[in-house]
Parts: structure tokens; C-alpha cells; sequence
């Protein structure tokens, strides 16, 4: 008796040959909205932002229509450091970031917890220059039992007791990974003007994660030099440009883009901003995106419209992602305090 598949198990082979098996070499988790995610961008950007402390978190599903989504959720925190060792030009950048990522029939996941650290020096009025380190902690795990295999189909019947020949050490894995990040920070004064261009390189130690402890299956080096800019072209227009270029050994990934912000309010403490834009991820997705902000927070939303060879399955249906961000400034006290005389 010939077995015959369903249509949701032929989606499910087309991905798995597309994205390989449990025992390739792992790739890491990624956003469409990069420039939103600071934190797992580049070690160097941690602390480079206006203001004293910024919190930030992410959210990306991705393929629903298809028997096995992606779901990934990133938070993060990061602040500066100032202290008169460091000398006036320069400050310390420190932060954390947890990241989860969960894929497939089976669950595979990736946790991770780590923390950053960066140096940035003033190099002029306008340039800004940072070197930063990144050290994470995870685990990865799978649950096999979720699978079916082609040995649990005895002839006549699909049987879910019978044994699939596929064996385990261990359905997890912990894993501790270095990275680190160069960056170099322009902004021009008095004007909203400005980008940001670096580098993260990723997975120095390259660490091992494979569930059968096999010594050639390791987490490789992971290289993205980026470019996320703004342009202001009136006072109430910004345009912005945005392009990152990843590469983790065989698998690349080119995403540009650009968007058009409009000021609604200008006003200290009271500043209102509305954003539209669209990006590619070459050869993969059309992403439109809408953002806003207001006063300390900012909020967006970007879609992926599939193009690739797996549009058939996923019906053009990449996934939803969204990010929101808030930033607190700290109140100085002045330099100098004179109390008013009691008359």
C-alpha cells in the first residue's frame, strides 16, 4: 500500500529541505526591523542613544499559514556610564538582552540571557566612536516525541508507538557564546541629521550545539556591517535609510530600506512623529512598516510579504513583527546651586 502525504506534509518537507535538519549547523535568530533591535544588531550600539536609559522590546512570527511557524521575542536594557577616570570625551555603555526562539513541530528553541558592554569616545563635535563586547548564556531544546517518521508507518497504518531509529544524548543543549562590535556614530548639531555605521561579529568561540554532542556541529561566526541613518530635509521631514548585510557561513542576508518620517510636533516634552516606509530582504520579502513616536516612547509595525520559491506555501504570508521602545532622561542637578536669600 503506497503512503500518501498531505498537503500540510509536503509544506512541511519543502521546509525542512529549505531550512535543514536538527543536526546542521545552527543559524541565529534575526528581525526585519534591525535597526529596532539595537541589542542584537551590534555590541557597539549599546549606550549610543539620546537619553539615559532605553528599554526595548521585539516580537516576530513568522510563517502561520505553514505547519511550522517561527516565533521570536527579544527584550532589552541599556544605559550609559560616566565617571571622571574615563575623562570628559568619553562614557561607558552597559546593558542586557534576553532573547527566546521557537520553531517547528518539535519546539526547537533557543533562550538566551547576556549582557553588554561598550566604550565610546568623543572623537569630534560630530563623531562619536565605539568598540563594545557582548557575552551570552543559553540553551537549545527539541522535543523529538513531537516528530513523525517515515519507519512509524508499518505498511497498513501510521503507528506512533512504533520506534522511529532516531536517537537523542539529550534534547538539550547549553551553549555560552563572545561576540563583539565596532561603530562609528555621526551627528550633526542642532539638526536631526545623523547614522550610525558598524559592524557585530558574532559567535568568536563558535560554541558547539549539537544534541549528540557531535564535535563539527558548532554555532558559526556571524558578520553584519550595517548602515541605519536619518536625514532631516525640513523641519518637519526626515528621510530615512537603512541596510544591513549578514552573513553566517553559507547563509546571507541583504535587507535595505527606506522611510519617510513626518513631525507632527517639534515642541520639548511634547514631540509627536509619524513614520511610513518599505524594505527588502533581496531575493525573500517585501516589508512595508509604519512607526510612531511619542515623546519618550516610539512603537512600530512592519509585515513581510513573502517573494521567494516558498511563497507557494506560505501564500505571500511572511509574518508580523513589532517593536516598542522607551527612553528616559534623567534630571541633572545644576553645576552650581545658589539659595535665595530669606527675607
Amino acid at each position: 500500500m503506497k503512503f500518501h502525504y498531505s498537503k500540510s506534509a509536503k509544506y512541511l518537507i519543502v521546509f525542512l529541505l529549505l531550512t535543514g535538519s536538527l543536526k546542521v549547523t545552527a543559524q541565529d535568530i534575526h528581525f526585519s526591523q534591525f535597526n529596532n533591535t539595537p541589542a542584537n544588531l551590534n555590541p557597539a550600539l549599546t549606550g549610543v542613544f539620546p537619553g539615559d536609559l532605553r528599554f526595548i522590546g521585539n516580537y516576530r512570527s513568522q510563517w502561520e499559514s505553514v505547519p511550522v511557524p517561527y516565533q521570536t521575542f527579544s527584550g532589552a536594557f541599556d544605559t550609559k556610564l560616566f565617571h571622571s577616570r574615563l575623562g570628559k570625551d568619553a562614557f561607558l555603555g552597559w546593558g542586557v538582552v534576553f532573547n527566546h526562539d521557537v520553531a517547528g513541530n518539535a519546539d526547537l528553541s533557543l533562550s538566551q540571557v547576556g549582557g553588554n558592554l561598550a566604550y565610546t569616545r568623543q572623537l569630534s563635535e560630530s563623531v562619536l566612536a565605539t568598540v563594545g563586547v557582548q557575552l551570552m548564556a543559553g540553551q537549545r531544546s527539541v522535543h523529538p516525541e513531537q516528530l513523525t517518521f517515515e519507519e512509524q508507518w508499518n505498511g497498513d497504518i501510521f503507528d506512533p508507538n512504533s520506534s522511529n531509529n532516531e536517537f537523542f544524548n539529550s534534547t538539550n543543549k547549553g551553549l555560552s557564546s563572545i561576540s563583539t562590535g565596532f561603530n562609528l556614530h555621526y551627528q550633526v548639531e542642532g539638526t536631526r541629521t545623523k547614522f550610525d555605521l558598524g559592524a557585530g561579529i558574532f559567535h568568536l568561540n563558535q560554541p558547539n550545539v549539537s544534541f549528540n554532542d557531535a564535535p563539527d556541529v558548532k554555532l558559526p561566526m556571524k558578520f553584519n556591517p550595517h548602515f541605519v541613518s536619518s536625514f532631516q530635509v525640513s523641519q518637519d521631514f526626515d528621510v530615512r535609510f537603512n541596510a544591513l548585510f549578514s552573513k553566517q557561513t553559507s547563509y546571507q542576508e541583504i535587507l535595505g530600506g527606506i522611510a519617510m518620517r513626518y513631525h507632527l510636533s517639534v515642541e520639548k516634552n511634547k514631540e509627536l512623529a509619524v513614520q511610513a516606509g518599505v524594505a527588502t530582504r533581496l531575493k525573500d520579502a517585501v516589508i512595508p512598516s509604519v512607526e510612531l513616536q511619542a515623546r519618550n516612547w516610539a512603537a512600530g509595525f512592519s509585515y513581510d510579504i513573502n517573494t521567494s520559491a516558498f511563497k507557494t506555501a506560505t501564500l505571500r504570508r511572511g509574518g508580523p513583527e513589532f517593536f516598542i521602545q522607551y527612553i528616559i532622561w534623567k534630571v541633572r542637578a545644576p553645576k552650581e546651586f545658589k539659595a535665595c536669600p530669606v527675607f
